[in-house]
């Protein structure tokens, strides 16, 4: 059984990295089609600032809406601790990693640093045994870059994250 709560890096207003609190916050509570992962490892990330102050580089109109108070981080590596009853192919005690919610958490933070994240099972992958949990934290958003770079090179879709 999990605790109800968790420690967790929450921040109440935007600013720089002295607005970010370690203190208690609930642990997430399971829905259908998640994994609730005990957080080994997260992966720092240009969204994870952007969003910690308040999205500065936006246009007004396009600053997402934010309630406060907010767990930010997106990538995580970790071990299973449950698995939501309409989950296949995931158990308990599985190690995982991923790429939380994003871009669709970028409003609210994926609420990743954190000792716990509910995750939707199909973002997870199982980590693999040669690389380590701060290995893996370190592999979702930056692979996502090289791929859009890479692979995609000369999609037309602008990123309003980097307007320039």
């Amino acid at each position: 059984m999990s605790p109800k709560t968790m420690k967790a890096i929450q921040q109440h207003t935007f600013g720089g990295p002295d607005v970010l609190r370690y203190e208690d916050a609930p642990v997430p509570e399971l829905r259908a089609g998640e994994v609730l992962v005990r957080v080994h490892a997260v992966g720092l990330n240009p969204p994870d600032w952007y969003l910690r102050d308040g999205y500065k580089m936006l246009p007004p109109e396009w600053q997402p809406k934010v309630e406060f108070p907010l767990i930010l981080g997106t990538d995580i590596s970790g071990v299973i601790e449950a698995v939501a009853d309409d989950v296949d192919g995931f158990s308990a005690g599985d190690e995982v990693y991923a790429m939380v919610r994003f871009p669709a958490g970028l409003a609210g933070g994926s609420r990743t640093y954190a000792e716990y994240v509910s995750v939707p099972a199909s973002e997870v992958a199982r980590k693999p045994a040669g690389i380590d949990h701060m290995q893996a934290a370190a592999a979702p958003m930056s692979l996502l870059t090289a791929w859009q770079f890479l692979v995609d090179l000369g999609h037309d879709a602008p990123n309003p994250l980097q307007p320039n």
